[in-house]
């Protein structure tokens, strides 16, 4: 949130020289075909829609849209959201957010942050959906997120998610983690239960791979602490590329998002695991640290700059509450 994921650096959405691609790449085969599910692609060049994102349709959501991203961006989204929505189903509460926190305006931006608590003693503590539009110094940044924090029953990762672009440009920064709640040091097993023995390495290899994507580094050393070894955190430029960013989102990006929160929805539905009294408490607690740590970093640092205190406090507020 706060135009940033977890804290990211705001600037690091301008486009980077070296992201710009000759006019004549195209996308890497095979990696495209892994993303799809084994679909052979139907493109000859990044113009052509692949067919495994057709899938997708034209899904809207009702609890949370996206009104600032371009038509591709908001498309992916409202999709992902749509999709929480339908596999969280009864677990999750009606949101109960205040009107002035599901949509505000400052000096600096306008936005929307919506929360949903889970019902008692389900899987889920609460899920946020969020869009900022942002203008400042060095451009107008859309930003939208997607977060999931669970709850205490089980101990399946948390989800977060956002899209990040600067306006007018043919770049943006994808940032996609299923969080772990557990030390994976500590717990080997729990590494081989949620990312070893999934598809997230593979995808995060697609986008390290790809020559339209760049690894995006955080500055903040707590969120590198605090994400999994398979997170994807990129930055993706569309330039020189036919169909341009748009082409980017729809034939790499929207099916690897896809891919992602399948695998974290087979995570708390199938492989979650309940724990006893201590670890319980002990999960709370980091996961607890953890929330705190994003109202410190990214919520506390950048929205009373850009939207001025009372905003900020009202947003803060309902963040604390999870409704």
């Amino acid at each position: 949130m706060a135009c940033s994921a977890l804290g990211l650096s705001l600037h690091s959405t301008l486009p980077h020289p070296s992201l710009r691609q000759n006019p004549t790449s195209g996308p890497n085969g095979r990696i495209h075909k892994w993303l799809t599910g084994g679909v052979k692609p139907r493109f000859r060049s990044w113009g052509v829609r692949a067919a495994a994102t057709e899938q997708m349709g034209t899904m809207e959501t009702s609890w949370i849209e996206f009104p600032r991203l371009s038509p591709t961006g908001k498309k992916l989204m409202e999709t992902a959201a749509a999709l929480m929505d339908r596999e969280l189903g009864e677990s999750i509460k009606p949101s109960e957010t205040p009107p002035d926190v599901r949509s505000f305006q400052g000096q600096h931006g306008e936005g929307s942050v919506v929360l949903r608590a889970g019902q008692q003693g389900s899987k889920v503590d609460f899920v946020l959906g969020s869009w900022l539009k942002c203008t400042l110094p060095f451009g107008t940044l859309n930003s939208a997120t997607l977060t999931a924090i669970m709850g205490p029953s089980a101990d399946s990762p948390h989800l977060v998610f956002d899209y990040i672009q600067n306006a007018g440009s043919e770049s943006l920064v994808l940032v996609l983690d299923l969080v772990p709640r557990k030390d994976l040091v500590l717990h080997p097993e729990y590494l081989a239960r949620f990312y070893e023995n999934t598809p997230l390495e593979s995808v995060r290899q697609a986008f390290e791979k790809h020559p339209v994507s760049q690894p995006y580094l955080t500055s903040s050393l707590y969120v590198r602490t605090a994400i999994s070894p398979t997170a994807l955190l990129y930055k993706i430029n569309g330039e020189g590329v036919e169909g341009g960013l748009d082409a980017v989102v729809t034939d790499l990006v929207q099916p690897a998002v896809m891919k992602v929160l399948e695998t974290w929805v087979q995570g708390f539905k199938n492989l979650g695991e309940a724990m006893d009294s201590d670890a319980m408490a002990y999960m709370k607690k980091r996961d607890d640290l953890i929330k705190t740590k994003v109202v410190e970093i990214d919520m506390g640092a950048n929205m009373p700059r850009l939207f001025g205190d009372e905003i900020a406090d009202r947003v803060i507020a309902a963040f604390r509450r999870g409704v």
